[in-house]
């Protein structure tokens, strides 16, 4: 797993399961927050239900500084588990 940034966007990769998550929320204190993050889920392979937690954390800090995170290239599954946890209206998507 891993999560990089090219200008206003932050690029994940690999799985986004429970067992890495810390890490990569870790990883993304590093990142710069910009005024409107997007957040692409490309090259993500797998995930489960912490992906939303983790979504929900980057929006969470977003509010804080006053900018906005638009979810890009949600996986099939993800957005399955978004709509059965009732979450696809709180997160936007691109």
């Amino acid at each position: 797993m891993q999560i990089i940034q090219k200008e206003d966007a932050w690029h994940l990769s690999g799985d986004l399961v429970v067992k890495n998550i810390t890490q990569v929320l870790d990883a993304s204190k590093l990142l710069e927050m910009p005024a409107n993050l997007q957040l692409d889920f490309a090259e993500v392979s797998e995930v489960d239900t912490s992906a939303i937690s983790l979504i929900l954390e980057f929006q969470r800090r977003a509010i804080q500084q006053h900018t906005q995170v638009i979810v890009l290239n949600v996986p099939d599954n993800l957005l399955s588990l978004m709509q059965l946890y009732g979450v696809e209206t709180f997160i936007v998507r691109s």
